[in-house]
């Protein structure tokens, strides 16, 4: 007979008076794979890790607390199982009771088993498992101790993936409550909770205490899919309204009581028919198109107007006692729209089910300053949370740069100083502040190296900075901003690119195309007539006059980048090479590396690449690794390879799928056009993934897509298979596989190349092989490519695998 829920709880039973303590009696509960951490300052402070497994909360006491440096190994005492209403419970054991003391709710999530069923992995002593929490992240393991003690160790073990950290401290930088933000101290002392404002003539007994407010997560892809609803991003200030017994307090996300800053507000949500409630908003004052201006809410503040200053409320955290923090969004959003009705203070704040990427275009072309995407089935959890993400519109502007901040770490500057032309001269328009990785610098520093200590002619000259260093020849540049403030500065400025590229710091920077026959390639190239295109004419010396012309774009995606090189010594109608190994007598400008039986080598910037030139190497193909950590990849590459009889605009729609299933896994692509049959989608990494990870990622998401599309792709290779279909090549991500590098020149008939374009350019375009060496695009559209900080995350990869397995 299998044993019973009470029969696996009898110990935790036996250790309690129910009388006395607080803590949850049996009940049933539903099991669904959940995760709790409880902070426990008992004896000693501990944390309880607590896993569903069989309808109970198996638990383990980690000593110093998880963490998520793979080098520590938690100690893990097995300890009684406890029922799953536990994996709530947050408040005080009574002294003389069994633990007491105070018990915070540190985490509390889902969990993903990873090696098969959880109760068969306990018995034989391994948990493999991924957390989803906001806290723990990631994959981890259980491994249970050979031992003759009483007690049951184990030890909790951190997995190597995206989310280790290299010391120990994740234990100990959350402090508060998942979901009530409180800390031990005040769970313990109700009345000693978080008040940081001076009394108000409020019967705070009547009005709920202050709840730390949900956070965003920033990124710049809009996520997609059922399972998400967006709300605009209102520019104002974030407000916490408390309120009970006829009476009002309006918190900000800090805990300051700011209510005689919005009386309007809380007059209103004072009148309104319930006995106590908590409520999430922003105050904001709206212009006449509708948009959030936040100067002139500032402006209402300084000056005490606040009758302008309504309030705009997304969540409702608690109801005449009853807390919804732990109800899905969907059904909070339901509950506080009822609860507002029309009131013209106390606006609801409405939202749309999926079509993010079109309300995002709308809010782009109103002016506004962003969409929140939120999970459907979210709960309410106080501090940062990805089931909230703010993706804001980034406006762009081109500006001059007329000066520098110096750095004080030994760089060469530490921001720019930019300026706008008016209709009255030039306007100062703020620091530039990020957007300076090794490319970006490598741009910069030739330009500002002439600097003068006189100030340029500027109109608003009180608004620069101390200590600022000019330019002696200003020059343009393209800028992504935030918004402008109030006095016309520009807010959270980062550097794209030069204006167009019309400023190129070194005398090889890429040219417009009609410059190619007229520029004289400085490189040593024997052969420079011999014709390698016979259909088209083009000969050695143009392939090396192009290569020198784009090397500035090229760079980026060749440096350290171990390389395999397609030769053609005569004719690309001739005999051609695959060579991954370097030849006798390459030399200047090579960079090999591994055992000498089996040496692959990288080109040492633009000499080695005039050294591959010259030995007649026409294609650039590359690793996605770099040297000197080649296992941990900087980009993944989805080949669309379709059959011969498809059209080019079946192959663009494709493109757009599996763009849109890539941003849906939090990663941005670009697009490329191949130079071939069909278009690549490439997503830079920042090397947190092993290749083990990113290969058995890649191999994942094309077969489930290929599954669930199947009338338009295929993941296997047989041509058979592909008649009328699109193969989605994931084969490029294997280790030591190559892929075409951009702005590289193809072996076939009109010298294409492999561009690299923007995903409005695709939409225009009408072939893979639409640029060629003679009419390449004169602006680099993927200048912000290496930018992109982003990884493939582990609930992502199990998400994956799930999904396959049910196809």
């Amino acid at each position: 007979m299998a044993t019973t829920r009470r029969e696996l709880l009898s110990a935790y039973l036996r250790k309690r008076d129910f009388t006395k303590t607080t803590e949850p009696e049996v009940h049933e509960g539903e099991a669904n794979r959940q995760l709790v951490i409880q902070q426990h300052f008992a004896t000693r402070l501990h944390y309880d890790l607590r896993l569903e497994i069989s309808g109970v909360l198996v638990s383990w006491a980690v000593t110093r607390g998880p963490s998520a440096n793979p080098k520590d190994k938690r100690l893990a005492v097995r300890t009684e199982d406890h029922p799953i209403g536990y994996g709530t419970f947050e408040g005080t054991i009574p002294k003389g009771q069994y633990g007491g003391g105070t018990v915070v709710l540190w985490e509390s999530t889902t969990y993903k088993p990873i090696n098969g069923d959880p109760a068969l992995a306990l018995e034989k002593g391994e948990i493999k498992f991924a957390s989803e929490g906001s806290r723990l992240r990631g994959r981890w393991v259980l491994v249970r101790m050979k031992s003759n003690e009483r007690n049951e160790n184990w030890l909790l073990i951190k997995e190597r993936d995206a989310f280790i950290e290299s010391d120990d401290s994740l234990a100990h930088r959350f402090k508060t409550g998942v979901f009530s933000g409180l800390t031990s101290d005040q769970i313990a002392h109700p009345k000693q909770q978080l008040q940081l404002a001076k009394a108000k003539p409020v019967n705070r007994d009547l009005v709920p205490a202050f709840i730390v407010p949900q956070l965003c997560e920033t990124s710049d892809v809009v996520p997609t899919g059922p399972d998400w609803a967006f709300e605009l991003k209102y520019d104002g200030y974030r407000i916490i309204l408390a309120v009970g017994g006829g009476t009002c307090i309006a918190y900000t996300r800090s805990g300051l009581d700011w209510s005689s800053k919005f009386p309007a507000i809380v007059q209103a949500a004072a009148a309104l028919p319930f006995k106590s409630a908590v409520l999430d908003g922003e105050a904001v004052i709206f212009d006449n198109k509708g948009l959030a201006d936040f100067p002139a809410l500032i402006e209402a503040l300084e000056q005490r107007k606040n009758k302008r200053i309504i309030g705009v409320f997304f969540d409702l955290l608690e109801l005449d006692g009853v807390d919804f923090r732990r109800t899905p969004y969907t059904v909070r959003k339901g509950k506080l729209k009822q609860l507002l009705g029309d009131d013209p203070v106390l606006r609801y704040a409405d939202h749309i089910m999926g079509h993010g990427d079109a309300m995002l275009e709308n809010v782009v072309a109103a002016g506004g300053e962003g969409v929140i995407a939120k999970k459907c089935n979210g709960l309410y959890r106080s501090g940062r949370s990805a089931d909230w993400i703010k993706i804001k519109t980034n406006l762009r502007t081109d500006v001059m740069v007329v000066g520098i901040m110096p750095s004080t770490k030994h760089e060469s500057f530490a921001s720019l100083l930019a300026a706008r032309e008016t209709d009255k001269g030039l306007a100062y328009v703020g620091r530039i502040g990020t957007g300076y990785n090794a490319r970006a610098r490598r741009i910069l520093e030739p330009l500002i190296v002439q600097t003068i200590l006189k100030e340029p002619s500027l109109l608003n000259r009180e608004k620069l900075p101390h200590g600022a260093m000019f330019l002696s020849k200003p020059f343009a540049a393209e800028v992504r901003f935030g918004g402008w403030t109030k006095d016309k500065q520009m807010r959270q400025a980062r550097f794209i690119n030069l204006q167009n590229d019309r400023v190129k710091p070194t005398s090889n920077a890429a040219k417009r195309p009609a410059e190619l026959k007229q520029s004289q390639s400085s490189w040593r190239i024997s052969h420079p007539d011999r014709v390698l295109f016979p259909d088209c004419g083009v000969t050695k010396a143009m392939i090396a006059r192009y290569y020198q012309l784009i090397w500035t774009r090229l760079a980026p995606h060749l440096e350290n980048r171990p390389v395999s090189l397609l030769r053609v010594p005569d004719a690309i109608d001739k005999e051609v090479f695959f060579q991954r190994h370097a030849l006798k007598g390459m030399s200047e400008g090579i960079q090999t590396f591994g055992p000498k039986d089996e040496e692959y080598f990288a080109l040492d910037g633009e000499k080695g690449l005039a050294t591959a030139v010259q030995f007649g190497t026409v294609e650039l193909h590359g690793w996605n690794g770099v040297l000197p950590q080649l296992d941990h990849p900087d980009r993944m590459i989805f080949d669309l390879d379709p059959d011969e009889a498809l059209p080019f605009t079946s192959v663009k729609a494709a493109a757009l799928v599996l763009r849109d299933y890539l941003a849906a896994a939090g990663l941005e692509s670009w697009p490329l056009l191949s130079g071939g049959k069909g278009i690549h989608l490439v997503v830079p990494l920042n090397r947190s993934n092993p290749s083990a990870d990113v290969e058995l990622f890649c191999s994942v998401f094309a077969k489930s897509i290929a599954a669930e599309k199947s009338k338009v792709f295929v993941a296997t290779i047989s041509k058979s298979k592909r008649i009328g279909k699109i193969l989605i090549d994931y084969l490029r991500n294997r280790e030591k596989a190559t892929a075409i590098v951009p702005w590289s020149v193809r072996a076939r008939p009109g010298a294409p190349i492999a561009t690299p374009v923007s995903w409005v350019t695709l939409h225009q375009c009408t072939s893979p092989r639409q640029f060629n060496i003679k009419n390449f695009p004169e602006n680099d559209e993927w200048s912000t490519f290496w930018e992109k900080d982003q990884h493939i995350q582990s609930r992502t990869l199990i998400a994956l695998q799930e999904r396959l397995e049910q196809n």
